[in-house]
């Protein structure tokens, strides 16, 4: 019996430590705060979240419902070197190596389903926080798109490093781009995609002609992981915008339908081709349809590449409105066109990339509106996508395109896709507000009205206007369609050049934020050259003479400067414009912009009697 007592409270004793070693294991091995799927918003849902792991190596696992991409960040203290690794017992993929304290963040496209995470340590390393979240894909447009407006510099790796490559799964490159191996093995190295964007081939007539000049692109450039097609058309209904339905209309509508029948048919193909097994196809997809209307496109072209498994990149313009009420209604006009596609095609959102306008300066630009800021518009679209149930699903997020975008507006877009699509954020990014009362009447469509003015003599500044000039200066407005019926843009401020003295106007610059950066923007053009228009080179052309000074602020002249464009695709003889950019410091709440036709009070150049125009002041926050 005492035999038989010494071993059960011997059991009992290895009992309580084996227990007592299952708690420290517990403890030691990480805390598992959440793991499941925790939607945070229309774009991303947290998968895993584990606390304080300091064991050697331990797994965990979590569950993605579709395919898809995941989003991993380590907080590492401490010593030595942690290694996170993806499906270790069959793929065995290292997403993250670091080294030291601090943060650490990787992407990939998994199939759904159940995965693995493996975590291994080595030195006193302690991973203090572990998240994964689903994630959205995340496309920019892109990586050898160099801006039009060529004093913003390029936009290559180097510059896209901070604000865009850590926040994209996708870059948009051109076809014909020439990249370095280290470029893209680096790029491949870290699961994320380059994606080609090509043409429809005009001369092609058959599905194999289509499959043919697409899996072209392949064999020239074996790096590619997919295309983006520019571009497939979804117009209003015929009847809205043509008056006569005539014989020559209806053959060409039947011979488009024929196109879409065959480019169906072609992309069936590459889907079906092992070669392309692995490759993704996105249609990008305009027009002046804000709903899906099938009469040109059919009935079978979108489910055509979505049972294809590819994606719809449906592009969706917003471009600024001048008041509060039209910015809703834009708004909704926008969410109700996504939900009728959904109701056309079940299912369309999971496989539709929502293409938002990046184009904001010359020679297209839906920053339009001096008084509204842009990048709050920005915001404004993607808050809504982001916390509207009937844009819940989406595949993914790509803005188009950097090349007819200044440098912080492509910036921009990374601090939204960080905020909204890897944060998970329901608020705005931005505080500020949509309409801007830092310059009043800044285009003149009141006149003067707001203006102080010195004419070098009577008659020597007056507002005047000129049809489509908003147009002309590269507000975008749609191509070939009547003239705004707001006449955006048409209005201007009117010198003519005096030896008698400067011609000078100046408003004061209200409501600034002291200590916080703003740019400034404007159009200026030579005004014989916009009523007398002659074919004319660059150097051919009168340049802006003048000054534009900003008083009582911080200039940063490295980011300012002032550069000429050639207006296209209006007039038929282009007219060369001058786009005025400034970043400055504010020092107080308050300023004085004033801008001259005189170098400076003592200086006036040559050429009197020349007579230029002015418009689009824009003084907005500009965004570090």
């Amino acid at each position: 019996m005492l035999h038989e007592t010494v071993r059960t409270r011997d059991f009992e004793a290895g009992l309580i430590f084996s227990f007592g070693l299952l708690l420290f294991a517990s403890a030691a091995n990480g805390e598992i705060v959440f793991s499941g799927e925790k939607k945070l918003n229309n774009f991303v849902s947290e998968l895993l979240e584990v606390s304080s792991i300091s064991q050697s190596s331990q797994a965990f696992t979590f569950t993605r419902k579709s395919d898809g991409w995941i989003f991993i960040s380590a907080s590492c203290t401490g010593t030595g070197t942690t290694r996170l690794i993806l499906d270790q017992q069959t793929r065995a993929d290292t997403v993250i190596v670091h080294n030291g304290a601090g943060e650490a963040e990787a992407m990939r496209y998994l199939p759904k389903g159940a995965h693995t995470i493996d975590v291994k340590r080595e030195g006193e390393m302690n991973l203090a926080k572990l998240t994964l979240k689903s994630i959205p894909e995340l496309i920019h447009c892109g990586l050898g798109f160099n801006p039009q407006i060529k004093s913003y510099g390029l936009y290559d790796m180097e510059f896209l490093k901070r604000d865009i490559l850590p926040n994209i799964t996708i870059l948009i490159v051109p076809n014909s781009i020439q990249l370095s191996e280290s470029i893209i093995d680096d790029w491949h190295r870290q699961g994320k995609r380059f994606v080609a964007e090509v043409g429809i081939n005009p001369q092609a007539k058959t599905a194999d002609d289509h499959f043919d000049y697409w899996t072209g692109f392949y064999d020239k450039a074996s790096f590619l992981d997919g295309l983006i097609i520019d571009e497939f058309i979804v117009n209003r209904p015929v009847a809205e915008w043509v008056d006569k339905m005539t014989p020559e209309r209806l053959t060409r509508m039947e011979q488009e339908r024929q196109q879409y029948a065959a480019c169906g048919e072609a992309m069936k193909r590459i889907r079906g081709d092992p070669r392309y097994k692995n490759k993704m196809l996105y249609a990008y997809i305009g027009g002046s349809g804000k709903k899906l209307n099938q009469e040109i496109i059919g009935t079978n072209f979108i489910r055509t590449v979505i049972d294809c498994g590819y994606r719809i990149a449906l592009e969706r313009y917003l471009h600024e409105m001048s008041t509060e009420k039209g910015s809703r209604e834009t708004l909704q006009t926008f969410l109700d066109g996504i939900a009728d596609w959904e109701a056309k095609e079940p299912g369309v959102k999971k496989q539709m990339v929502i293409t938002f306008g990046l184009f904001s300066m010359p020679s297209g630009g839906i920053n339009k509106q001096p008084n509204v800021d842009y990048h709050v518009w920005m915001d404004q679209q993607m808050n809504l996508a982001a916390n509207n149930p009937k844009l819940a699903d989406l595949a993914g997020l790509n803005w188009w395109t950097s090349l007819l975008a200044d440098e912080e507006t492509v910036r921009f877009v990374g601090k939204l896709y960080r905020h909204y699509a890897i944060e998970g954020k329901t608020e705005m990014l931005t505080k500020d507000p949509l309409f801007l009362d830092h310059i009043q009447n800044a285009d003149f469509e009141k006149g003067t009205e707001g203006w102080t003015l010195h004419p070098a003599e009577d008659g020597s500044i007056a507002a005047k206007s000129f049809p489509r000039f908003g147009r002309i200066e590269g507000r975008y407005m749609g191509l070939g369609r009547p003239a705004d019926p707001e006449h955006i843009g048409d209005t201007f401020l009117w010198m003519k050049r005096s030896p008698k003295g400067p011609n000078t106007v100046s408003q004061t610059i209200k409501n600034l934020e002291p200590g916080r950066l703003y740019s400034m923007k404007m159009f200026s053009c030579d005004y014989s050259d916009l009523v007398n228009p002659k074919a004319k080179k660059q150097e051919e052309a009168l340049k802006f003479i003048g000054s534009i000074d900003l008083d009582g602020v911080e200039l940063d002249a490295k980011k300012s400067f002032a550069e000429m464009y050639s207006s296209n695709p209006e007039p038929k003889i282009p007219v060369w414009i001058t786009y005025h950019w400034k970043v400055f410091r504010a020092k107080s709440t308050t300023a004085k912009l004033i801008f001259s036709d005189w170098i400076n009070a003592n200086q006036a150049g040559d050429s009197f009697g020349q007579e230029q125009i002015f418009n689009f002041v824009e003084i907005q926050p500009y965004h570090e």
